[in-house]
């Protein structure tokens, strides 16, 4: 039996799964598995290729520190995948049966994303360089430390325009990312992009002569978040742009040839992404998913992994496309007809964040909540799971989520989990911790929460749900935030919180705590700036104030999108959502932890709030994390990481782990705070 809680310290025994990648045939699988090394406080990632036939024979395919991303050849033989042998990462290929392994490119500032050419005979890749002279003054010094040292800080970096920079990817220095195609056999890349945009995503064209890139290489694209397919030779030349202004991602071009897929939101707020086609040559896109209310794409938060992977697969006769769709609580596998009709391919509440198609055959990264992530394959015989990446997890305690329903007061239905402790008694009253994910347009589901775990093992009830705002129940459920940040969706928190209260019956009031990260972090300070019924509060990556946050964020054409543009003579809407403005209503003892790197919250607006709070002598703490980004929770240095939660659980236990009844919070439970209509 399971007799030891999660700890910080188990970042060093997870292994991560990620990037399925199947053989054209479908017979074979290739993915990446990372871990976190003690010695060296860093990561380490290997390739590994096995059968996928049960019991098959695993074995590992390359032997770098950090190799990722692998593609296979159309032939089978072949894989490409992402390699870092020094301050950059390149592109290599392995030949299985020759038995070697051969670098391909050579960009300066690296190269990732390998594709082959339908042919096999040539893979096109990103590769960093600079786009952007005007953007930085380089320093001329080699490398401190030797070659294999990255380059040394710049002079100077000079900014004329909002894309300088990108939270996780730091300050550009007038890099930019641009497409590459290079002979599979080696030889010299040749450059097919170029200019001071960067190129997101892309695609070939069946025939191997032509490529789809998705970017903006249009004046003045640092304001807008739209994008634009262009379709350009594969030997380089002119781009010719064949869609534009939409919020767009991932092109896939058809196996006919005649279509282009891309999934894309229109530029509105909320940015609810559905599946659009176009011509090769250019017309009007058609939303091939417009009459359905499922949204595109993996929104599930989790502090495993960073980012979500996404692309869209035609099926082979080119009348269907594949995608994750997000919906309540999960992320599945679905397909679009090109009539438009959806269905379901592969379901479960879980979330899949990493899939492949290929010869009817879909191998995918699953996470539910006993894992963090395991490798799945579904074909027509059904589906079997084919990893055990975590076997010691099960001598861990698990608290497994309880799925409970809420009403608004509006009547909107809302979706909450609830987490109980080792030995749960409902006779005793316990403490609480409300947690508030970020975006806001993510969701909490149906998947692993390191986190979360923890703070049940130290003896916490853990409450979660999806308040409005969330992704995954539809377009105007995502969009009801919009403009009203710590509005509606601050009642909606608070009712379900007072809900599960009079329900249950075993929730000590006097010992609640509540944290967030990201909006998550705002919302956590908007609440205690309005009421005082938790006793302890922990902010992370937060925002306190939208007027200085609006411009400086990294992506600032979105706070347009979100909240409005900003009138600068009267920043009166910004400045009635920012938590600063009620700095003096905080009693509850706040831990703000932050990312000194972090361009999305960037770190001012954890010390604004700190200082405010310090200079009113209330008690308040500030945990800084050197380098790291917005992302600290789920990519940080692994040390950072275990840091990073014990803080987090420390404070709770400070505040919340005194004997039932004991009085240590201020008052009870404030009603949600309402805007004039001035403020709305």
């Amino acid at each position: 039996m399971p007799d030891r809680p999660y700890t910080p310290d188990d970042i060093f025994e997870f292994r991560w799964i990620e990037h399925p990648r199947l053989t054209s045939s479908g017979d074979r699988v290739a993915y990446v598995v990372s871990e976190a090394d003690r010695q060296k406080v860093d990561y380490r990632s290997h390739i590994y290729v096995r059968r996928l036939a049960a019991g098959a024979e695993v074995f590992q395919a390359t032997a770098g520190e950090k190799d990722s991303s692998p593609e296979w050849a159309p032939d089978g033989r072949r894989l490409a995948y992402v390699g870092k042998r020094g301050p950059f990462s390149q592109i290599f290929v392995l030949d299985s049966q020759a038995g070697d392994t051969r670098q391909v490119s050579s960009v300066k500032f690296g190269a990732t994303g390998p594709k082959w050419s339908p042919d096999g005979t040539r893979i096109a890749f990103l590769g960093t360089v600079v786009g952007h002279p005007e953007g930085v003054v380089e320093d001329p010094r080699p490398p401190e430390g030797g070659d294999d040292a990255p380059p040394r800080s710049p002079v100077a970096r000079v900014a004329d325009g909002l894309d300088y920079k990108f939270d996780g990817r730091g300050y550009f220095d007038g890099r930019r990312s641009h497409l590459f195609v290079v002979l599979a056999a080696g030889g010299e890349a040749v450059q097919v992009t170029s200019g001071r945009w960067s190129v997101d995503s892309f695609d070939w064209s069946p025939d191997g002569t032509r490529l789809v890139v998705a970017g903006n290489a249009e004046p003045d694209s640092d304001l807008s978040l739209v994008s634009a397919l262009y379709v350009v030779p594969a030997a380089g030349g002119n781009l010719e742009k064949i869609c534009g202004d939409l919020f767009l991602q991932a092109p896939a071009w058809s196996p006919k040839g005649d279509l282009i897929a891309f999934a894309a939101s229109r530029p509105e707020a909320g940015l609810y992404q559905k599946i659009w086609v176009v011509e090769p040559t250019g017309g009007t896109p058609r939303c091939l998913s417009e009459r359905h209310d499922v949204c595109v794409g993996d929104q599930c938060i989790t502090d495993t992994r960073a980012g979500h992977d996404f692309e869209l697969i035609w099926a082979p006769s080119g009348d269907r496309v594949f995608f994750q769709a997000g919906l309540p609580g999960k992320t599945e596998l679905w397909s679009c007809g090109l009539d438009g009709e959806l269905r379901s391919e592969v379901g479960g509440e879980r979330q899949i964040f990493a899939w492949d198609y290929r010869s009817g055959v879909f191998a995918y990264c699953a996470s539910d909540p006993k894992t963090p992530g395991e490798l799945h394959v579904q074909d027509g015989s059904g589906e079997q799971r084919l990893t055990d990446l975590n076997p010691w997890m099960a001598g861990r305690d698990l608290a497994f989520p309880e799925r409970l329903e809420f009403m608004a007061d509006d009547g909107l239905s809302l979706e909450g989990w609830l987490l109980k402790p080792p030995g749960f008694d409902p006779a005793r009253k316990w403490p609480l911790v409300m947690e508030i994910h970020g975006g806001p347009h993510g969701e909490y589901g149906w998947t692993f929460f390191h986190e979360f775990q923890i703070l049940a093992g130290r003896g916490f009830l853990v409450f979660y749900i999806n308040p409005r705002g969330s992704a995954g129940y539809g377009e105007a459920f995502q969009k009801a935030v919009v403009k009203d940040w710590g509005g509606k969706d601050f009642g909606d928190l608070m009712q379900a919180l007072d809900q599960l209260i009079e329900r249950t019956g075993f929730v000590d009031e006097s010992r609640l705590g509540v944290g967030g990260g990201s909006y998550g972090g705002f919302m956590t300070n908007w609440i205690v700036g309005h009421t005082d019924r938790f006793a302890a509060a922990v902010s992370m990556r937060s925002i306190c104030d939208f007027v200085s946050d609006h411009p400086a964020s990294d992506i600032a054409p979105w706070a347009d999108l979100e909240f409005g543009p900003i009138h600068w003579d009267d920043p009166e809407t910004q400045w009635n959502m920012s938590p600063l403005k009620y700095v003096e209503n905080v009693h509850t003892p706040l831990l703000l932890t932050h990312g000194e790197m972090d361009l999305r919250c960037p770190i001012y607006q954890a010390e604004e709030f700190f200082g405010a709070l310090r200079m009113l002598r209330r008690e308040v703490e500030l945990v800084r994390f050197p380098d790291e980004s917005h992302d600290v929770s789920r990519s940080g240095r692994p040390d950072r990481r275990v840091e990073r939660l014990r803080r987090i659980a420390g404070w709770f236990e400070k505040y919340l782990l005194k004997p039932a009844g004991t009085p240590v919070a201020r008052a009870a439970a404030a009603a949600p705070a309402r805007r004039s209509q001035s403020q709305t």
